[in-house]
């Protein structure tokens, strides 16, 4: 069955990234950020219940969000 909290924490990132993906309203924007918050909140959550190895997997998918919400330019809608 795996790590739950893993796999949330997968599918809140790969939520965040499609949300980013498809802001191209100020509506869409605003869900963007919540979900680029989910993704931080499920990484935390994960972070404290897995193996090593999990979080080795979760700090490369942590750099990856940061990076990707750095990266992501609400002016491009002005």
């Amino acid at each position: 069955m795996g790590n739950r909290y893993f796999q949330q924490a997968q599918q809140a990132i790969q939520d965040a990234h499609q949300a980013m993906n498809a802001a191209h309203t100020p509506e869409s924007l605003e869900q963007a950020y919540t979900e680029i918050h989910r993704a931080k909140q499920a990484l935390s959550q994960a972070f404290a219940d897995s193996s090593q190895a999990e979080r080795q997997q979760l700090g490369e998918m942590q750099d990856e969000l940061y990076n990707a919400a750095e990266a992501f330019s609400p002016e491009d809608l002005i």
